[in-house]
């Protein structure tokens, strides 16, 4: 009878280690849950300018603002990184806005991306903005488990030479100048001639002209007359190297006045050439 007592007892302690043993091994694989990542949505401020159809646009030496307004974050706020694309231009935390909210839940975090001085050919850059949380690393039986979580989003934007707006609408114009002598020089003068013009906006900053000539290849010559596009930089047009259909770039040059008045000066490498005062017609 005691040997078969010594026998129970020695089975029921080899089952208590077998039972210690499969807790443990359970633990060891199974440990807690990590926190769901963190929600966030971003949105665009500053001087961009969105357009639904056409995307955003931002211009020289300008900011956009971008904020990041944290829906969720279970394992607290933490940090924010954002990388560029492309090296024109910089990008920075505000840390302010940062420090604020850091530990919490919920908030609201700046990021600003500051354009280059001067944009001479337009550029695609893409921000793509990162959100961590706080979560840490735990020792989970002598393993290191990891806990952080990170949520991501980016924004495009198209980086132009300008972004300004009011030049767009249709124009009565008298102009004056020279036709060509073909080899860039001056020929024959015109003086008062009549036409009317379109400007179009492409985009804010960016303009088409249907006529480049504003009145002389139509009603001097009795031609096509060529479109073209402009850019509108504060008051400032300038053109964007177009051509006629003849091959010829046009120079356009002019001012946005603060009567609605467009004063124009053009000219193209044939030679002809003219100076315009575009009134805005009436409606």
């Amino acid at each position: 009878m005691k040997k078969l007592i010594n026998r129970i007892l020695i089975i029921m302690a080899v089952a208590s280690m077998a039972i210690s043993s499969c807790v443990d091994s359970y633990e060891d694989a199974n440990p807690p849950r990590a926190k769901d990542g963190p929600v966030f949505n971003l949105s665009g401020g500053g001087d961009v300018i969105e357009t639904p159809a056409d995307g955003n646009f931002l211009g020289a030496q300008s900011n956009l603002l971008l904020t990041l307004e944290v829906i969720s974050a279970e394992g607290l706020i933490d940090s924010v990184g954002v990388v560029l694309s492309d090296t024109l231009g910089t990008a920075i935390v505000d840390q302010a806005s940062l420090s604020a909210v850091r530990g919490q839940k919920t908030g609201s975090i700046r990021v600003i991306y500051t354009s280059p001085d001067a944009i001479p050919v337009e550029a695609d850059i893409t921000l793509d903005v990162t959100l961590y949380d706080g979560q840490q690393p735990l020792d989970w039986f002598g393993k290191e488990v990891k806990y952080r979580k990170t949520s991501a989003d980016s924004y495009d934007v198209t980086l132009v030479a300008c972004t300004s707006v009011g030049l767009a609408g249709t124009y009565t114009t008298l102009a004056s100048g020279f036709t060509g002598d073909g080899g860039g020089g001056p020929a024959s003068p015109y003086t008062d001639l009549p036409s009317q013009v379109t400007f179009t906006e492409i985009r804010p900053g960016q303009y088409k002209v249907d006529d480049m000539s504003f009145g002389l290849y139509p009603e001097g010559y009795g031609d096509t007359p060529p479109p073209g596009n402009v850019n509108l930089c504060g008051t400032d047009i300038s053109d964007r190297g177009d051509t006629d259909q003849y091959g010829d770039p046009f120079t356009i040059t002019g001012t946005l006045n603060a009567d609605g008045t467009v004063h124009i000066a053009w000219g193209n490498t044939w030679g002809d050439r003219g100076t315009v005062v575009c009134t805005p017609a009436p409606i």
